[in-house]
């Protein structure tokens, strides 16, 4: 005997029961939520991908500003905030401007559900606008989604591990660039968690699949929020969020599959509310649901293709790449010893993108240059980010592959470095490979 039984079709009475009455908290809860998501999600980045071609999906769509000035009374009257804000994007949802929306967000909220709970009372369900509030944060987290995961997919959210960091001591590490790091390290796993994100988004953009596509985007939006958390990634407000939401969209659903993972009773269709009863109008919505589906998915693919082309690891390489270590110096013709002491001596050099130079000085601090290489021309030309119209210029000599000098004018003092390239297949990292078969854990820096 199958488990699903076929529910009777559901109709409207002419009037409501007090049979279909939604319970008095379920209103109130139901209406704090269309009140507070709402205004979140337009306040926030949330819903740029729902712009689709017209907005790059990963640039975000965020008109906080119009909170700005509510925010900064808060901030100063209420919390008695003395240092300005920060207003600016900053790839962080944890900022303290951000921490004091979400005050005037639940302030907002909750003085909205007051009044339309007294101006509303007599009403005691709200099914058409359940299945509409169900649309938008289906397609709210089904952008979300399709986006972190597409990201993790092309390997362009959490690359491989730079330079620096591949010879940078592990202490050193903050503990989000350790979980960048670690990530992007084993790609599988990173395209393996993408994937589930990914088709958590797209099961979303189906009536029929929203219910998995929920269930699954609660598994990893909890696995993401947790290492927000612990990693101390500055997105632990927003993730937060997602999943909450996530949850209120499962919410109506927990019964059904409480039945059907632990109990041994029959599970009934689902009951939630269609958004149009009339079958013609039902199918064009479906439609127009798969559509948008697609304007969602296909700027972000072609987003994060762009940047998997920029920055991945097929992106064009500078003709010096690598890691390069400083065997020798001279300064003004005087040989300059190779100091841990020496703050200002560099230890070793990095070409990882065209336009950049890197330096690592004696006490492993990183410095930054524009840069332009010429190496048939024998000239590199670096300025600082600061002053790019302050360039100086050094002579590039290639002794063999893995042998570099460079020469020229340094702080005032005419300087000359010999450098030898890391062969990166020394570092375990990069040459120890997948082993069905291992008599030994390899894992030397452990006892």
């Amino acid at each position: 005997m199958s488990v699903i039984t076929r529910a009777e079709p559901q109709h409207e009475p002419a009037e409501e029961s007090a049979v279909t009455a939604w319970r008095p908290l379920t209103r109130i809860v139901f209406r704090f939520c269309v009140s507070y998501f709402g205004l979140y999600a337009v306040l926030t980045q949330l819903i740029s991908p729902l712009f689709g071609f017209f907005s790059s999906p990963s640039a975000g769509v965020n008109v906080s500003g119009l909170m700005t000035p509510l925010v900064d009374w808060t901030a100063a009257h209420i919390f008695g905030v003395r240092a300005p804000l920060v207003h600016a994007a900053t790839a962080s949802s944890d900022r303290t401007y951000d921490w004091v929306l979400l005050f005037c967000l639940l302030v907002i909220a909750a003085v909205a559900t007051l009044v339309w709970s007294v101006l509303d009372r007599r009403r005691t369900r709200y099914p058409t606008l359940l299945a509409w509030f169900r649309v938008f944060l289906r397609f709210t987290l089904a952008g979300q989604l399709m986006l972190y995961g597409i990201a993790k997919i092309l390997l362009t959210q959490m690359p491989s591990p730079p330079l620096t960091t591949l010879v940078s001591p592990f202490g050193e590490l903050t503990p989000m660039g350790l979980l960048w790091s670690s990530v992007g390290a084993a790609p599988g796993y990173e395209i393996m968690i993408g994937s589930f994100e990914a088709i958590g988004g797209l099961l979303l953009v189906l009536p029929r699949t929203t219910t998995l596509g929920a269930v699954l985007g609660t598994v990893g939006l909890t696995q993401i929020f947790v290492l927000n958390l612990t990693y101390d990634v500055p997105v632990k407000s927003m993730s937060l969020h997602l999943l909450v939401m996530t949850l209120v969209l499962l919410a109506p659903e927990l019964g059904r599959l409480f039945d059907v993972l632990l109990s041994r009773r029959p599970v009934g269709l689902s009951t939630q509310p269609p958004l149009f009863r009339a079958h013609r109008a039902a199918r064009i919505a479906l439609a127009a649901q798969v559509l948008l589906g697609l304007w969602i998915a296909i700027p972000i693919v072609g987003d994060c293709a762009a940047a998997w082309r920029e920055h991945g690891a097929s992106r064009a390489k500078p003709p010096l790449y690598g890691v390069w270590n400083v065997e020798r110096a001279t300064e003004e013709g005087k040989e300059v010893p190779l100091l841990i002491t020496d703050e200002k001596q560099w230890r070793r050099v990095f070409f990882e993108y065209p336009d950049e130079f890197k330096f690592q000085r004696m006490d492993d601090s990183i410095g930054f240059y524009r840069a332009t290489v010429d190496v048939t021309g024998h000239r590199l030309a670096l300025s600082r980010y600061d002053r790019p119209d302050q360039v100086t210029e050094l002579r590039v000599d290639t002794a063999g592959p893995d042998s570099l000098k460079l020469s020229g004018t340094l702080n005032g003092h005419r300087t000359e470095i010999w450098l030898r390239r890391l062969d990166l297949a020394s570092l375990p990292l990069l040459s120890r490979n997948f082993h069905w078969v291992q008599d030994y854990p390899y894992n030397p820096n452990s006892r």
